[in-house]
């Protein structure tokens, strides 16, 4: 048996990550919050957008109710959130889905499916990329200056079909809290047209 010499920094951080992997996985089963992954980010207007958007999101949404969020980002409860079992899952600050970056190896300009969904009146618009997954979809914003993601699960197509009513439940709370590309929020365009 050949013996291999494992640096002492790297068992420190082994176990280092086992105990926050371990510490993360006992939140989540006490606390009934869904694990998320997040993509890293310290920029101050994503956290402070996605911070705003969680603290104003519904307590129920589509008869789930909203459950907290934890992951290995120190930021997750303020960037993520969850309603119902299983989880419809939002998180915020996400990256620009590869499907719509130009020029990139994902990007797919022919076969994307978009919508814009809001309330009746079209003041809290939101437009989405649409991503369906089999046994979920997955709606990004795409007119906003931060991207938020929410993922639906699915089984069957009644379900399929009403995956994107709490779309109209979330986007008047986007529209108020996360700016769009040109930095505009509802409020600022109501105070301009008076």
């Amino acid at each position: 048996m050949t013996k291999r010499w494992i640096p002492a920094a790297a068992v420190a951080t082994a176990a280092v990550l086992a105990c926050v992997g371990g510490a993360w996985g006992y939140h989540v089963g006490r606390t009934g919050a869904v694990g998320v992954a997040l993509p890293k980010t310290s920029d101050p207007h994503v956290l402070a957008a996605c911070a705003n958007l969680v603290k104003a999101l519904p307590a129920e949404v589509e008869g789930g109710h909203l459950r907290g969020a934890a992951g290995p980002d120190a930021h997750a409860e303020q960037r993520a959130a969850a309603w119902g079992a299983p989880a419809t899952v939002l998180r915020c600050g996400v990256s620009e889905p590869a499907a719509i970056v130009v020029g990139g190896p994902d990007y797919t300009p022919l076969s994307n499916q978009y919508v814009g969904i809001g309330d009746s009146t079209g003041t809290y618009q939101v437009n989405w990329l649409i991503e369906d997954h089999g046994d979920s979809v997955t709606f990004t914003t795409t007119d906003r200056a931060v991207y938020v993601e929410i993922t639906v699960p699915y089984d069957g197509a009644a379900e399929k079909q009403n995956a994107s009513n709490i779309l109209v439940d979330l986007a008047p709370t986007i529209v108020k809290t996360v700016p769009t590309r040109s930095g505009r929020f509802v409020s600022d365009q109501d105070q301009s047209q008076q």
